[in-house]
């Protein structure tokens, strides 16, 4: 059984084009570098609906369970780190990420797993 990583960013105003750029930018270097793509999905971006103004982000990314814990953490604190990098491009939002029912928690400019 695989769980997945879900994260959603909100807030008043709409992404600008530059924030689309280096969202865009990021993921693609993240996903590049991924060093378990044939075994794993990618980090996904649902598409971006300019319509709905609160949420400016959102998407999920599924850890598979055949992974051993080593591969399984690293997945997920990869994500982690990409996910730092487009909180870090986008200001001013209202965040949630999760790994199913397991809250992630922003310390320190970067995300953690809450305990």
């Amino acid at each position: 059984m695989s769980v997945s990583l879900y994260y959603t960013a909100e807030r008043s105003t709409l992404l600008t084009q530059q924030e689309q750029e280096k969202i865009a930018s990021i993921v693609d270097k993240y996903n590049e570098n991924f060093k378990h793509e044939d075994d794993a999905e990618t980090f996904d971006l649902y598409a971006y609906d300019d319509s709905e103004a609160e949420v400016i982000l959102a998407g999920a990314t599924k850890l598979p369970a055949s992974m051993d814990v080593e591969d399984l953490m690293y997945t997920l604190e990869h994500w982690l780190q990409c996910l730092t990098q487009i909180r870090l491009a986008v200001i001013d939002a209202e965040w949630h990420v999760h790994l199913d029912d397991n809250n992630a928690v922003w310390i320190d400019d970067k995300w953690q797993m809450e305990e």
